[in-house]
């Protein structure tokens, strides 16, 4: 059991975090490190509310989509689903406007996304649930919830069994540009040719898939983690970092290895927590150029353990939470690429899931907002 006197937050540096949320008895989170919850005014802040946190959601599940007013700390609820996760919510943020938000839902057994004016409730839905939406909010790049969830439950959806359960490498699967405003769907990658393209025997042969997939800033291009699923006895899978056009062409970043979260620094270069090199692995922030072989380590001190790494607006500072340390507790760094330095902002207690095969937790997931 958890030592209950210890406290929920130890504050360093002048910083003081105040809770935003109800105490209703609700269960209050925003979504994924790299989306952005707060509303142009910066009065309203997005976020899921749901009945539990101590389990997986299941199928019947329902999760509140709202906002919390921080003038009045009232949450205001525009609509539900059960498409859904506590990691990343339902990819929940707003579309074009205050008026609009977008998020993913389960209609007529399909994943879909959803449009909904929140003034007047009006809705429009997409043929594809979106894994990531252009800053423009006019592009959309799709991936298979269901097996998503099948690689990992925290981050897919419960409820439809993937058609290509079987399947290693489904022809008929793989990455999908929507246009959100048509609702026009193509096929941009399928997985027979990612796996021959970038075939590697110990990987390849098993089962594949995509995920964690993000336009660069002018949605030009956009990088994925291409990844096995883990094998009986294996450690974990292993990773390449691709990017690729909106045609489908792709350019291979860094081969099979670890790889992990990153942040489009510009519509080039990209900040991932990586080895890189896993012969001579050095864990930590690298900068890689897109379509060159050139990736840059970040300068010390340059973290150790993996963090959800977010830049500032003006790309000089970065935000990144890391994951619980003995006593439970997660870091926050806050990063000056300028002066180098690297400033733990607090320390926050975290609930310690002991069993690695659930994955029901939500990271702190921190981010700037608009104004940095």
């Amino acid at each position: 059991m958890e030592n209950v006197n210890k406290p929920l937050a130890i504050e360093e540096n002048g910083v003081n975090a105040k809770v935003i949320t109800p105490d209703d008895g609700g269960h209050y989170f925003f979504g994924y490190y790299d989306l952005q919850p707060f509303d142009s005014t910066g009065r309203y802040h997005l976020c899921h509310k749901a009945p539990f946190e101590d389990r997986l959601p299941e199928q019947d599940d329902i999760c509140e989509l709202g906002a919390i007013d921080l003038e009045t700390g009232k949450f205001v609820k525009f609509a539900e689903t059960n498409a859904w996760n506590f990691q990343q919510g339902t990819l929940l943020q707003w579309y074009k406007d205050d008026d609009h938000i977008i998020y993913n839902v389960r209609e007529d057994g399909e994943y879909r996304a959803c449009i909904k004016n929140i003034k007047t409730g009006e809705t429009r839905l997409l043929p594809m649930a979106f894994a990531n939406l252009s800053e423009d909010c006019t592009k959309a790049l799709c991936l298979n919830f269901s097996r998503i969830y099948d690689f990992r439950p925290g981050y897919g959806y419960a409820g439809i069994k993937d058609p290509y359960f079987d399947d290693k490498a489904p022809a008929e699967d793989g990455v999908f540009l929507m246009d959100t405003q048509t609702g026009e769907v193509k096929q941009i990658l399928d997985y027979p040719s990612l796996r021959d393209a970038y075939f590697n025997p110990e990987f390849s042969n098993g089962k594949l898939l995509v995920n964690h997939i993000n336009f660069n800033p002018s949605a030009t291009r956009f990088a994925m983690l291409f990844r096995n699923f883990r094998e009986p006895g294996a450690p974990s899978w292993r990773t390449q970092l691709l990017t690729a056009d909106l045609d489908g062409n792709i350019f291979e970043m860094s081969p099979w290895g670890f790889h992990s979260h990153y942040h489009w620094k510009n519509d080039d270069q990209l900040l991932i927590f990586s080895a890189y090199d896993i012969v001579d692995r050095q864990d930590g922030l690298w900068l890689f150029t897109d379509c060159t072989n050139e990736a840059v380590r970040l300068p010390e001190p340059n973290p150790k353990k993996d963090i959800h790494c977010f830049y500032s607006p003006n790309r000089r500072y970065i935000m990144g939470d890391g994951y619980p340390d003995a006593d439970g507790y997660r870091w926050l760094h806050f990063i000056d690429t300028k002066t180098n330095t690297d400033t733990i902002l607090g320390k926050y207690k975290s609930y310690i899931n002991t069993n690695s095969d659930v994955d029901y937790r939500c990271d702190l997931h921190a981010r700037f907002d608009p104004s940095g």
